[in-house]
């Protein structure tokens, strides 16, 4: 694998999840690392084959597919974590991922490397801007589909993360995992007046035109949004509306972690619908009610 210049010191490594890479003085920074140490090492290599140290790794938030290949990365290379603040948290205590999705300890089925990467420590919490490898990078804001996602950009390249999808992944997993609804939109206003010559993000290539895919994940937003609401009619507990909002979307037939990530996005878009005035939420019968108040 080689690395794919971008622009100027931007650069990435296309895969399941691209990696992006910033060169610079002799020196390289990944952005994320992929979801193991397969992943994780090819980055390495790649980065060596340029002939460049790798000096950093910048992890754009804590899912495990972006930060499951640190652990090789810092036993190979001695390279710190960068990381923003909740998130690296996060990704020092990884077991807390399957337990916010299950909500209690987990077991072997919702356990996997998907949802729990090795551990590593984190040397720098991100701020607003950080230098690595000669060059200045902005942190960018890109809450929503994590706690405390970040972009970062160089002057003419913003990696975007998973604040945006490709179409056929929205076609594929029609219910997006999203943190906080409300958060995931206001993401999607900032990248609409963001300027640069070049974005990429971890399941998209590099583009110089966000619009078609600005549109595509708002109508995904917004579909889900409805599809969640039109479940209470008037009234539903969680597991009818999961239940309903992935019969209307199409999602195809679920295994136990992709339950858990959809009903977690059903989640966050009820949460929403609370906190906008449409939904209540109350105890019934000693069962979890959503009502709509329309």
């Amino acid at each position: 694998m080689d690395l794919v210049k971008i622009a100027g010191p931007a650069h990435y490594l296309p895969g399941r999840v691209n990696i992006g890479v910033i060169a610079g003085d002799g020196q390289a920074a990944l952005i994320d690392t992929g979801l193991d140490e397969s992943a994780a090492r090819k980055a390495v290599q790649a980065v060596e084959q340029a002939g460049l140290r790798l000096a950093a790794v910048i992890n754009t938030h804590s899912h495990a597919d972006h930060c499951g290949g640190n652990a090789f990365v810092v036993k190979r290379t001695g390279a710190p974590i960068y990381a923003p603040s909740v998130e690296a948290a996060l990704i020092q205590h990884t077991e807390f991922e399957p337990f916010f999705l299950f909500g209690a300890a987990p077991f072997k089925a919702i356990d996997s490397k998907w949802f729990h990467a090795a551990p590593t420590a984190v040397a720098h919490v991100l701020d607003a801007t950080v230098s690595v490898c000669g060059v200045e990078l902005e942190v960018l804001p890109a809450a929503g589909h994590s706690m405390n996602q970040v972009a970062v950009a160089t002057t003419e390249v913003a990696y975007l993360a998973d604040a945006l999808m490709a179409p056929e992944i929205l076609e594929r997993y029609p219910i997006q995992y999203c943190y906080d609804v409300l958060g995931h939109r206001a993401t999607l206003n900032r990248l609409a007046v963001l300027r640069r010559d070049w974005y990429v993000g971890a399941h998209f290539p590099p583009m110089q035109d966000l619009t078609p895919l600005l549109a595509a994940n708002r109508a995904n937003l917004e579909r889900t949004a409805a599809a969640v609401l039109d479940a209470l009619r008037p009234a539903a507990t969680t597991e009818e509306v999961v239940r309903s909002a992935a019969e209307a979307l199409g999602v195809p037939p679920m295994d136990p972690p992709a339950y858990l990530l959809n009903a977690a996005a059903v989640k966050a878009h009820l949460s929403a619908h609370v906190r906008e005035g449409r939904v209540s939420f109350e105890i019934q019968d000693q069962r979890p009610l959503w009502r709509r108040l329309d």
